[in-house]
């Protein structure tokens, strides 16, 4: 079992675990009696913190599993990732890919210099991104730390494989005036991820809520033109997504940046790692 210094965590069985107390009643913890609610609802939270991984973006990894060492996540800076690349290791274990998945990788990876360094820079840069937006959020609430408030969207999955919670988050509507977001404000850090160049596009189907209202399940929904006339029709906020991404890349932000664009996607990076082909579909969006 993974060491449970978070709320959640995997077993080595692959269950998701968790540790919470009993909730708050009030401005104290509550009873057993005030917090259960009926025979099967128990009002509780949770002792660590949580991860969230976010959905319908993927960033460069700061670090990541490495190659033949059990699971032990390595920075993507460590010298090993770059012998990684200009070694060649990185083609080992991957006569199961696709012919053409393996040739566009032969031609963006080459001899494999600056590889590494590419996704660490530009890892490193995705997260100031990030942190510069909470940041200036944390600022314009005029909270403490210990009051600001996030708020996050769900959609058809909320756990990835590692036991973190997948969600849209946004800073809470409580925490400004009036309880509405200030200009800017109103869109989801994934969202502004996407605009500022710190992430690439990454929907996996079904995970496509809230981006997709209505009903993206429905079988009318989901054959080819029934789902281009939703997208036409019934999604603002993925149309308003792409066009901030298309913005991104036309004036050269983050992993756009025309003269250090990112070589290898943070997706790739990680079925390489694992000598494993993508075991899921995405949609281009």
């Amino acid at each position: 079992m993974n060491t449970p210094n978070k709320s959640l965590w995997v077993s080595r069985q692959g269950f998701k675990l968790g540790q919470g107390m009993l909730g708050m009643h009030g401005g104290a913890t509550g009873s057993v009696k005030q917090n259960v609610h009926d025979g099967d609802t128990v009002a509780v939270r949770l002792v660590h913190d949580l991860s969230f991984r976010f959905f319908g973006m993927d960033s460069p990894e700061v670090s990541f599993e490495f190659p033949g060492t059990g699971g032990k996540f390595v920075s993507i800076g460590n010298e090993r990732w770059d012998h990684f690349f200009t070694s060649g290791q990185w083609r080992e274990g991957l006569d199961h890919f696709h012919p053409g998945l393996l040739a566009d990788l032969k031609a963006r990876i080459g001899d494999g210099v600056g590889v590494a360094a590419n996704h660490a820079k530009l890892a490193d840069d995705a997260q100031g991104i990030l942190e510069t937006a909470m940041l200036a959020d944390l600022a314009l609430s005029g909270k403490s730390k210990d009051d600001f408030r996030l708020f996050f969207a769900f959609a058809h999955e909320f756990l990835d494989g590692y036991g973190r919670l997948l969600a849209y988050l946004h800073p809470s509507a409580d925490n400004f005036e009036n309880g509405e977001y200030p200009k800017g404000v109103e869109k989801s850090y994934n969202e502004r991820q996407l605009a500022q160049g710190g992430g690439i596009p990454y929907f996996i189907w079904p995970n496509v809520q809230p981006f997709l209202r209505g009903r993206p399940f429905a079988q009318e929904n989901v054959n080819p033109e029934g789902f281009w006339e939703m997208m036409r029709s019934r999604a603002s906020k993925l149309n308003s997504a792409r066009k901030a991404v298309a913005q991104a890349r036309e004036m050269n932000l983050g992993i756009f940046d025309a003269n250090e664009p990112l070589r290898v996607m943070p997706f790739e990076l990680r079925f390489l790692s694992r000598k494993k082909a993508p075991d899921r579909y995405f949609i281009d969006l």
